[in-house]
């Protein structure tokens, strides 16, 4: 799916570089190889100046290398053995570089014996009588070597272990028959016959020298490997893959598009994990996990630490002591202005019952005025009714004696159209109303009399009244008076409070955090718990970042502080003896170094235990062979300090924590094939004496050696041009080593501690100080004698043969 403009996607992670690296080590290992061969065609053009020898011995490399790829590849397609990026790299880098100089051995010594003036059947029976055990015994020290790294626990050294170990077997293998094959093939046709007389003078004088000044050239051999070992204390390693791949993999352009936007520590984080039998979703739970993310974040070089209670890296706004206890008189602060304004009602309250007591007391006087009208008032209505009742009783009388008239006003029918009759008419109708009015003055005078006697009740009732109301206003204002005092000191209470819980929670402190219950009910502090918590609440996770770059040193320094401030902070508390887990940039790499500091212990004594046994073997001898291993180890730390003083102090880029382990594993392996080389011919030398022997082997192999040890320090070196740095600085350290070994260790080393030890280096084995009688040697003059005192060859019985032993021709 296309993205949208403007959108930029990134895939990277330790999963995707993982991935890079395994991509940018396929696609470099066929560019590699192409100019491994490059670089031992012209190394071997140099030494032996012949195009049919060179891609003759070329012909063996490659068909070696094929057969060991083939058949590692058969047994991993098999799910017989497994396979990783390395293994394949260095299965080819070793193939490549002990073949050719295994071929190089072979020829040399086949073209040596030539040069000597042997036939080319007994040159071929000298070469291998001379080389086949040093290749078998080198091929063997390679493959049990590398079989020693399936000893270690790590998968970055154990799946090269086997791997490694039969493709060697079967590159020894191919050596071993191949090789003398093409010799013979190629003999036939005189092929392999020397171009030029073997230079032999120079080596001479070398050998000459060492016998006579073993200690001062031994000084100095120890001297120059010094220049190694002092730079060993100043090591310094780095964890970061993306720093050994290229720029341009997808996931190093991930990083860094990252890092534009985000500290590269937050790309690399550590995931601390507290796992305790029971629910920690409880404000008692969280106090300690936040107490754990305190401890954890006050470590120094921790610079985030994101937990249920700091999802942010911070404490979650508003939960600390202070701002809450602020929080609770928030209503009160907020109602303060309503309670002033309250205050001001009661001020107008009282101002308004004083109009109300003003209003009464003028009501008041009023009604005592009333109470007096009414009274008059009664006396009044009595007086009338008595009036009334009088006129009543007169017109009764008037009317008893006028009603025969008042009969004809009624009688006569035209009243109503004569003036006269329908006045007096109508006044004789209004006489008889006059009983009517004497009645409603006697109701009116009862009222009134009731009236009267209600008035002063009322009037009565009035100055308590008055007197109530005065007192409610007094205790209105003495309590507007106390209420404002209150409500000032609230007001300054208030201020203060709030003042501390805003500094609290601008200042971050986390040092009174609480979170209380109804909060675990808030929809956003439910998704934080999803993230941060399991479902069942018995595990917690923190994300911690660090201020610098995990994949270092000082980055894995801080994996068990943070392990132990954690276990420091669920002491005494609920979640004492929880289990407490720590996974992420750093603590991986810690696991790996710490892994590797113990694979390389266990391989390293594996590998040279093994290497002493098969040296034991082939020289016979103790103190050669333990002498053998030794220099192996100075030669060892002389190369790997050699690489540090080039790659950290000269080019400034630091070593990948893997290259000391496998360096060492290597250097171990294959740093023991030129001493072995040597001391065996020191031992087919032996008959001419012991220095004199020196002196020969030192001119018999030097150019060989010397030859062999160039070619493959440079196909080593050439792994230089890996796109995976790793595997670059493993190959310049063995080619440094193996420089170091060739020149060094090989030239002037080993032969002047041959020349000090004397007859020693020997032991237990007896051997001849000087050259045995030419009496005793099975060629030249005075055959009568030699019969006499040398064994028959057809004589089984013979007992002498062990009194003298035969010496190997020499030329």
């Amino acid at each position: 799916v296309p993205a949208p403009s403007g959108v930029k996607a990134y895939v990277t992670g330790a999963g995707a570089l993982i991935a890079d690296q395994h991509w940018a080590g396929q696609k470099s290992l066929q560019k590699v190889t192409i100019i491994t061969f490059v670089v031992i065609i012209v190394m071997l053009l140099w030494v032996y100046r012949s195009i049919i020898t060179v891609f003759s011995t070329l012909f063996m490399v490659v068909i070696e290398v094929m057969a060991a790829r083939g058949v590692v590849a058969f047994l991993a397609y098999n799910n017989i053995m497994g396979l990783s990026t390395f293994a394949v790299n260095i299965l080819v880098l070793l193939a490549i570089a002990a073949g050719t100089d295994y071929a190089i051995f072979i020829l040399g010594r086949y073209q040596e014996a030539r040069g000597l003036g042997e036939d080319r059947e007994k040159a071929f029976y000298t070469m291998f009588h001379g080389t086949a055990h040093v290749v078998l015994g080198s091929g063997l020290t390679i493959a049990g070597a590398m079989y020693c790294l399936s000893f270690t626990r790590l998968p970055y050294f154990q799946t090269m272990g086997i791997p490694c170990a039969v493709g060697m077997l079967v590159a020894v293998a191919a050596a071993l028959t191949l090789g003398p094959a093409v010799l013979t093939v190629g003999s036939f046709f005189k092929l392999f016959d020397p171009k030029r007389k073997m230079r032999t003078r120079g080596w001479r004088r070398v050998g000459t020298a060492i016998v006579r000044w073993p200690g001062p050239i031994l000084a100095v051999s120890v001297a120059i490997a010094l220049i190694g070992l002092l730079a060993l204390p100043g090591y310094q390693t780095n964890y970061d893959n993306r720093l050994y791949l290229p720029p341009s993999v997808p996931a190093n352009i991930g990083y860094a598009a990252a890092e534009r936007h985000f500290p590269a520590s937050r790309m690399n984080p550590e995931l601390l994990m507290i796992e305790t039998d029971h629910d920690m979703r409880n404000p008692a739970g969280m106090l300690v996990l936040d107490r754990i993310a305190r401890g954890v974040f006050h470590i120094p070089g921790v610079a985030r630490v994101q937990a249920i209670t700091r999802p942010l890296g911070t404490p979650i706004e508003h939960t600390s002591i202070p701002f809450q206890i602020s929080m609770q008189n928030t209503t009160q602060v907020e109602n303060q202005q309503y309670m002033h304004q309250r205050m001001d009602d009661m001020l107008k309250q009282a101002d308004a019952m004083q109009q109300s007591i003003d209003t009464m007391q003028r009501m008041y006087n009023i009604t005592s005025q009333m109470a007096a009208v009414t009274h008059h008032m009664d006396g009044l209505t009595h007086e009338m009714l008595d009036v009334t009742n009088t006129l009543r009783d007169n017109i009764a009388n008037f009317d008893d004696f006028f009603r025969p008239i008042r009969s004809y006003f009624y009688w006569e029918k035209h009243c109503f159209d004569i003036p006269g009759c329908w006045s007096l008419r109508s006044l004789f109708d209004a006489l008889d109303g006059l009983d009517q009015i004497t009645e409603k003055f006697t109701y009116l005078a009862g009222d009134i009399s009731q009236l009267d006697a209600l008035m002063p009740q009322m009037l009565a009732q009035m100055p308590p009244m008055i007197a109530t109301m005065t007192t409610m206003k007094q205790m209105m204002l003495t309590m507007h008076s106390s209420m404002s005092s209150l409500y000032d000191q609230m007001d300054v209470m208030s201020q203060n409070s709030t003042a501390m819980g805003q500094a609290f929670d601008a200042a971050k402190n986390d040092d009174s955090f609480y979170i209380p219950p109804e909060v675990f009910d808030n929809p956003d502090f439910k998704r934080g718990l999803k993230m941060f918590l399991s479902p069942d609440g018995h595990a917690a996770r923190f994300i911690i970042s660090h201020e610098g770059d995990p994949a270092t040193p000082e980055g894995i320094s801080h994996v068990e502080p943070i392990k132990n401030a954690a276990k420091e902070a669920i002491k005494g508390t609920p979640l004492e003896g929880a289990k407490i887990y720590l996974a992420g940039t750093a603590a991986v790499y810690k696991d790996m170094r710490d892994g590797s500091k113990y694979d390389l212990m266990i391989a390293a004594i594996a590998a040279a235990s093994l290497i002493l046994i098969i040296m034991l073997i082939i020289t016979r001898s103790l103190v050669a062979a333990v002498t053998i291993v030794g220099t192996v180890l100075i030669s060892l730390g002389a190369s790997f300090g050699l690489s540090v003083l080039v790659w950290q102090d000269i080019i400034g880029f630091k070593l990948h924590w893997m290259v000391l382990a496998m360096s060492i594993i290597l250097m171990l392996a294959v740093g023991s094939d030129y001493n072995l080389l040597l001391v065996s011919r020191f031992k087919e030398e032996i008959g001419a004496g012991l220095k004199t022997g020196i002196i020969r082997s030192m001119a018999g192999t030097g150019a060989v050696v010397t030859s062999a040890g160039l070619v493959f320090a440079a196909t080593m070196a050439s792994f230089i041009f890996s796109d995976l740095k790793v595997v670059g600085q493993v190959g310049t350290t063995i080619g440094l080593g193996l420089l170091f070994d060739t020149l060094i260790v090989r030239s002037f080393m080993m032969p002047s501690v041959a020349a000090l030890l004397g007859r020693w280096f020997w032991w237990p084995q007896q051997v001849r100080t000087r050259p045995a009688s030419q009496l005793l040697r099975p060629y030249g003059p005075r055959s009568a004698v030699r019969a006499y005192l040398l064994p028959r060859q057809d004589d089984p019985q013979s007992a002498t043969t062990d009194r003298f032993p035969a010496a190997s021709p020499h030329y």
